[in-house]
Order: structure tokens, then C-alpha cells, then sequence
């Protein structure tokens, strides 16, 4: 089939600044004037000054030295939809239903081969925001789209521009409707589509108008009952567009997100057999029903579903590898694998994601295999953030960065020490009344409502499950407290300007069928 650039012409927009959370008193009461005097540090998620010393540049940019003479290598960005870190194989995962089985065995061959992310957090809490950082290596409050309302401003490159720019083939699928071209994630691919039936209720005519009537574009406007393997579709039109005209043999950037761990979940049969080896009469959609809540057999059942639809996705990736070495090339390709934000199965009380900023939906698995510029079996155990992830695949690809935003190549973190980096989060939903901004630093973390004025301090080391908040008896002369208020401070203070969205019915109807009905 003809594989053309996609030629989005968008919907309508307008400039708006962007929204603002309420002022910091809580955090400027407790720094007082001084605060106000010092120089607002970079927001960014780098190490200190003395830590970086290694064969990357300051602003990321790997060294001519490291670089130089080096033929480019494929890159690979996978994003996982909705999967926690603690659901996964190399985080210590064991099926509760199926001791013997394991969840994601080939990101445990990656993790092997590659360096794993202990301490990842997830740039929200839901998947629009979370996408727009891992693509562009800025915060939410930098970008700006903290709501479904806004779309990315064009000014912003993504890391697909800075490939396309490096005459990279450039190629994108997705599967979930938050990663419609519709807030401007297309920019930058030379193609960039659905890759799941069930997006065709999605007008998406001006993003395949390239195609032309292809069976590729009948195939995505026809609802078929194959939606529980949108994994198995995006890697297929991927593995497509790589063989077309043989791009595998050229320099290539793919992302692939795939969307089955996101509820509801409804795994293929077979991998709910293996999963939940037992007669029960949970079918999937239970754990959002507004109606009443899951019982705790239900819950445990759910999880199981959870860990099927894990596996399905981490088997899919390894066929897409498979080809990768059917082709002779998977020992030149950089490769990464992340998540956007997990879900939660009442740990706090809640169900599903896009509630909080506690650890069952932000920390998230990140690896990185790269054959000859990684030694594998590292685990980093410093914080960092998924805007940290593209910084550091340019870096590792031999590009220039980009010094001004908040992520930073975490190339030092293997290189040279294991520190922890600064790290945002953010949570808006005017709907809900909800406006949290949070910061991590290690094992320590807090989380600002600007609602409600209240600031909550964890400890991730001695409270892991975060029961026991610090509400009280925050002293500005603790260091933790200090670099949070300068580093949200900073966040507030980096303009964003942004675009407001006109959000198609189609999509408002598709985003309401999967249970987002008042962003």
C-alpha cells in the first residue's frame, strides 16, 4: 500500500494563554521573601553540575567524540497505555492466579540486554498530558496541556521533529483517541495514523487523506470485533510501513503505542485462561461501573484480566523484535519502552486513573536497549521522569537537545553516578474540582492541591504505599521543601502558550464510550 506524509490540516483553533493554577501561599508562606529573591533554578530533571561530567554534553547532546563517524542507528519508542512498574515482570510481579506465568518476559529480556528505570514517574496521571512529555521532554506546565481543551502550540518540535530534521524515516501508530492528530501529535512523522479498528469512529479522513481509499483507511473506518487486539494491529501497520520500500534499511524513528492494558479489560481468550485459570463471572468492565462498586474477589479477578492484557501487549512487542532480528538489524536499534501512567484497583479508594498522583498510577516501568552505547543489567535506582525519555534517546542517537526544557538525557545516570533527578507532576480537571502539582526527588515526594491549599509530603522509602501524608510541621528550613517551591515556582513561571481545541463529536462520543465523559 502507498505510505504517504500525513497532511493534517487540524481543527480549528485559537490562541489562548494558558490556564493558571492558583497562587503557591502555602509554599511562599513557608519561604517567605526569600524565596521571592532566589534565582529560580532550571526546572529540568538534569543532576548537579558535578554529576554530569561523562561523554554527554550539557545539554544533552552526546559527545562529537562518541558520535562521530557513527552510521545512524533505528530508534524505537514503545509506549504501553495505562501499565504500572509494579505489574511487570523485572519489577518483582508474580500472578496471584498463575504463580508460574509471568507478565512481560520479553521487557525482562530488554532489561537484560538493556538499563532499567527503578524509580519512573509519569508526567500525570492520565494520558494526553503523559504523551505530550514523553514526546517533547517538557512538564505539563511547559507545554501546557494540562486539558483535554488544548492542543500543543507549533512552535514546540516533538522528538519525531528532531528525527525528521536528521532525515529520519518517521513513523507513528496509534491506539487510543488521546493520541489523535486532533491535539498535534502529528507533527514531525512523515506518517502517522490509527492502528486500531475501533478508532474508525473517529473522523480521521484529513489524517489518512494521503492513503487515498486504501484498504488500510476501509479498515480503519469499519468497527470490527477485533478491538482486543489493537496491539496486534499497530504492530502490524508498523512492521508494514517498515517494509514498504524497505525503510527497515534506512534510518528510521517508530513510536508505537498500544492500548490493551487500558481498561476495560478484555484480554483474547487465550490469555485470559492462562491468567485467571478459573470459572468467573467478572467479564472486564467492572471496575468503572458507576453503579456500585467491585467486590474484592471481583477486584483480584480484574487484576488478573489486567495481567493477561500485560502480557498480550509485552508478546506483541516481541514480535515486532522478532522481525527486527529477522531483518538483521535489532542489534543497531536503540529501542525504549514506557507507560504513560498506571491504574488504580482501590488502593486509595479509587478505581481506574486521572484521579490522583500516588504511585499505583505514576510510577511507571521505563527500559532502554542499545546495543553498544548501554552495558545491560543496569538498574538505575535515581528519580526520573518520563520527559527524561526523549531527551535521552536524541542523546543516545547523537542529535542536538534541548537545553531550555525540563528533560534531560539520563545518559549520566549509567555513565557516571546514579543520582536523582527532579521531577513534575501534574493533575487538572476543573470538572472535579481538581488542581495538584507535585514534586519528586528520590524517595521523597509532595504534592500541592491548590483547591484546597494543602500540601502533602511522602516519604516513598518508609511509606511506599503512601498512607501516612505529612500535613504538618513543614519547616522551610528543610532542604526537600525548599527545592520543591523553587521548582514548582519555576513550572508556574515558564510560559506556554497554547492552542484551544475544537474537539470533534466524534471524538467527545468515542472518549464518553471509554469512560472519559467530563474533562
Amino acid at each position: 500500500m502507498p505510505w504517504g506524509p500525513v497532511q493534517w490540516r487540524g481543527p480549528r483553533i485559537r490562541m489562548v494563554p494558558m490556564t493558571r493554577p492558583a497562587t503557591l501561599p502555602t509554599l511562599r508562606s513557608l519561604l517567605g521573601a526569600a524565596l521571592v529573591a532566589l534565582p529560580l533554578a532550571s526546572c529540568g530533571g538534569g543532576a548537579s553540575p558535578d554529576s554530569t561530567d561523562s561523554g554527554s554534553t550539557g545539554d544533552g547532546q552526546a559527545s562529537t567524540q562518541e558520535t562521530s563517524g557513527k552510521k545512524k542507528r533505528p530508534v524505537i519508542l514503545i509506549s504501553i497505555d495505562s501499565l504500572r512498574a509494579d505489574f511487570t515482570t523485572p519489577y518483582g510481579h508474580v500472578p496471584a492466579f498463575a504463580p508460574d506465568e509471568v507478565t512481560t518476559p520479553f521487557l525482562s529480556k530488554m532489561a537484560e540486554k538493556g538499563v532499567l528505570f527503578e524509580h519512573t514517574s509519569a508526567a500525570s496521571s492520565w494520558t494526553l498530558p503523559s504523551h505530550i512529555t514523553m514526546l517533547t521532554g517538557m512538564a505539563p506546565m511547559e507545554h501546557g496541556i494540562r486539558s483535554r481543551k488544548y492542543s500543543l502550540h507549533e512552535g514546540i518540535d516533538m522528538i519525531s521533529n528532531v528525527f525528521q530534521d536528521d532525515d529520519y524515516h518517521t513513523g507513528g501508530f496509534f491506539t487510543a483517541p488521546f493520541l489523535h492528530p486532533a491535539w498535534g501529535f502529528q507533527r514531525g512523522f512523515d506518517v502517522y495514523i490509527p492502528a486500531a479498528d475501533y478508532l474508525g469512529t473517529i473522523e480521521a479522513g484529513e489524517a489518512l487523506a494521503a492513503h487515498g481509499r486504501s484498504d488500510t483507511v476501509e479498515e480503519i473506518h469499519s468497527k470490527s470485533h477485533t478491538d482486543n487486539r489493537t496491539g496486534e494491529q499497530a504492530i502490524d501497520r508498523a512492521i508494514g510501513w517498515l517494509k514498504h520500500e524497505d525503510k527497515y534499511e534506512e534510518p528510521f524513528f517508530l513510536f508505537v503505542h498500544l492500548w490493551d492494558p487500558h481498561y476495560d479489560y478484555f484480554p483474547p481468550k487465550e490469555y485470559r485462561d492462562r491468567f485467571l485459570p478459573m470459572d468467573s463471572s467478572v467479564v472486564g468492565d467492572e471496575l468503572m461501573k458507576k453503579d456500585r462498586l467491585p467486590s474484592v474477589e471481583e477486584l483480584e479477578h480484574l487484576k488478573a484480566l489486567y495481567e493477561a492484557e500485560i502480557r498480550y501487549t509485552d508478546d506483541q512487542i516481541a514480535r515486532l523484535y522478532a522481525q527486527l532480528e529477522e531483518w538483521g538489524i535489532a542489534e543497531d536499534a536503540i529501542i525504549a519502552i514506557v507507560s504513560d501512567h498506571g491504574d488504580e484497583f482501590m488502593e486509595h479508594g479509587n478505581r481506574g486513573h486521572h484521579l490522583t498522583l500516588l504511585e499505583e498510577v505514576i510510577h511507571v516501568p521505563m527500559v532502554i536497549q542499545a546495543p553498544g552505547l548501554i552495558d545491560g543489567g543496569q538498574r538505575i535506582q535515581g528519580s526520573v521522569s518520563i520527559a527524561d525519555l526523549a531527551p535521552t534517546l536524541i542523546d543516545l542517537a547523537g542529535l542536538p537537545g534541548w537545553p531550555e526544557r525540563s528533560g534531560k538525557s539520563m545518559r549520566p545516570l549509567w555513565e557516571v553516578a546514579d543520582v536523582d533527578y527532579e521531577v513534575s507532576l501534574d493533575l487538572y480537571r476543573p470538572t472535579l474540582k481538581m488542581n495538584l502539582m507535585g514534586y519528586r526527588k528520590g524517595m521523597k515526594k509532595g504534592i500541592q492541591d491548590f483547591r484546597k491549599n494543602l500540601l502533602r509530603i511522602y516519604d516513598l522509602e518508609e511509606d511506599p504505599k503512601e498512607m501516612n501524608a505529612t500535613v504538618a510541621n513543614i519547616t522551610a528550613e528543610d532542604p526537600f521543601i525548599q527545592g520543591l517551591a523553587k521548582f514548582i515556582l519555576a513550572l508556574k513561571e515558564t510560559p506556554a502558550p497554547v492552542h484551544h481545541v475544537r474537539e470533534a463529536v466524534e471524538i467527545t462520543n468515542l472518549l464518553a464510550e471509554v469512560g472519559y465523559v467530563d474533562e
